[in-house]
């Protein structure tokens, strides 16, 4: 429980190139996409499929209260454009966003942290709520 604390206390920076680390030792590539503020940043991360897919995760607090992360659309975003246009949207919202592009070995989601795909619980998550809001597109 205490590392969960932790976790939550370091600055996006640190949090991003630690990140990073994981996934390059694990034989994997990483990059900055969009550097954010240092210290109160948000962390967006962009894994590609090798069918082409991508995926969008952003940190989220799980129905249980632990921390976690949340895949971002539904099942996924077809191609890269449409996922890149959703992490333009968000950028536009957050100026302080950090993207981070990952490949990791194998592939899959990197981390050992918990990922929740987004479908309804039967609570509603007001941190789902929150990230459809980010990345929903803007009617004009």
């Amino acid at each position: 429980m205490r590392s969960r604390l932790l976790v939550a206390r370091l600055t996006a920076g640190l949090r991003a190139r630690a990140i990073l680390r994981v996934v390059e030792t694990r034989g994997g590539f990483g990059a900055v996409l969009r550097r954010g503020d240092e210290t109160a940043g948000d962390l967006l991360l962009r894994i590609a499929a090798p069918d082409g897919t991508v995926d969008l995760y952003a940190p989220a607090t799980l129905a249980d209260g632990t921390a976690g992360w949340m895949r971002l659309g539904q099942p996924g975003y077809a191609d890269a454009a449409a996922a890149d246009a959703a992490i333009a949207r968000a950028s536009t919202r957050d100026p302080d966003l950090w993207v981070l592009d990952l490949e990791p070995s194998p592939p899959g989601f990197p981390l050992d942290e918990p990922v929740t795909d987004g479908r309804p619980t039967a609570e509603p998550d007001p941190t789902l709520a929150a990230a459809e809001a980010l990345f929903r597109p803007r009617r004009r």
